[in-house]
């Protein structure tokens, strides 16, 4: 049950930490691709998922239980799918966030590890 409870409150976290970065994520996707040739700023739209992908692999993967690639591969079904619905060109992008929020957390994790062994 502790388990359970430690990775809901990561899922609020990612949400919140996706909500506060999402407008940064979207002007940083935007300089990037360009601009989306709609006259509604949909920066912060844009960059939602993106953020969420990026905190969920890199939350998870640093401080998840022992089924958090499973929380992980869940999660990502909805980021998943609004990018591939919405943004099939550029799918390569989410991909290389998600691999790089995985890495990070992969680091902090065994950062962690090492510091509890010692």
């Amino acid at each position: 049950m502790n388990n359970i409870f430690r990775n809901v409150v990561i899922l609020f976290l990612v949400v919140f930490f996706s909500f506060i970065f999402s407008e940064f994520v979207g002007e940083s996707y935007d300089k990037i691709f360009g601009q989306s040739g709609s006259f509604v700023d949909l920066r912060s739209l844009s960059g939602l998922p993106l953020a969420f992908i990026f905190f969920l692999t890199l939350l998870f993967t640093a401080f998840g239980g022992s089924k958090k690639y499973w929380w992980i591969g869940i999660l990502l079904l909805p980021a998943a799918a609004f990018e591939v619905y919405f943004d099939w060109s550029h799918i390569y992008f989410p991909i290389a966030i998600g691999l790089i929020g995985w890495l990070l957390g992969l680091g902090i994790s065994r950062l962690l590890s090492r510091s509890q062994d010692v």
